[in-house]
């Protein structure tokens, strides 16, 4: 498995690296309606922007699968809520309570 997170993580660095050398040049970012404007250097935007994407789709897909989580919830509630009651069960049918009479075989029956 760490071979593995090595295999990827380090060709990834040094892609990401590369490409920050060869676009160090500044860019002008203007946003219009608002009286802001940045500059900075392109890597550092274009890392930043594919960053933010990948952050709003992350969020949206964990309020997409909020249902599932719910079901997810729901289940496993139940099962501790089952697993109690067989729990209950066996707790009665392995100690017999002492306002039960003792059973009585009927004559001619079996052992």
């Amino acid at each position: 498995m760490r071979f593995l997170f090595w295999l990827v993580i380090l060709p990834l660095a040094v892609a990401m690296a590369v490409f920050a050398v060869n676009n160090r040049e500044a860019a002008f970012v203007d946003f219009q309606p608002l009286p802001y404007a940045l500059e900075m250097p392109l890597y550092l935007l274009l890392i930043g922007a594919v960053f933010f994407g990948l952050m709003i789709g992350g969020v949206a897909t964990w309020f997409g699968q909020h249902h599932w989580r719910a079901r997810a919830r729901d289940l496993h509630r139940r099962v501790k809520h089952l697993e109690g009651e067989i729990e209950g069960f066996r707790a009665r049918t392995a100690q017999p309570s002492a306002t039960q009479a003792p059973r009585i075989a009927a004559p001619g029956a079996g052992p």
